[in-house]
């Protein structure tokens, strides 16, 4: 009788379960700085798997690019690109992930 009360109350509990392959077309995101001064960024939004996610931080140094290595974003959606301009706060803007045949997409800050 205890046997089936556990199982009645557990067999309710999701499991949880990780993803092993990529399910969605994505891409890395590359951030290009035209500004004169190093920024910070991060993403957040949709993954390969198709689940909300969020990066670490990166740098970025005035007149260059970075890119989020070992992240991808679901192409045809939008992402929250949130950066920090050398001393200021932190701001975001929506970002347009497009559907492409490239490996990679490519946003400017100033």
């Amino acid at each position: 009788m205890t046997a089936l009360a556990a199982g009645a109350v557990l067999g309710g509990l999701a499991v949880p379960t990780t993803a092993s392959a990529a399910t969605v077309p994505a891409v890395q995101i590359t951030v290009c700085n035209d500004g004169d001064v190093t920024q910070l960024f991060w993403v957040k939004g949709y993954n390969q798997y198709n689940d909300w996610d969020d990066s670490p931080v990166w740098r970025v140094n005035a007149g260059t690019c970075a890119t989020g290595w070992n992240f991808w974003w679901k192409k045809n959606s939008s992402v929250e690109l949130h950066y920090k301009r050398g001393d200021a706060g932190w701001t975001w803007k929506q970002q347009y992930v497009p559907r492409t045949n490239d490996n990679t997409t490519t946003f400017r800050l100033s």
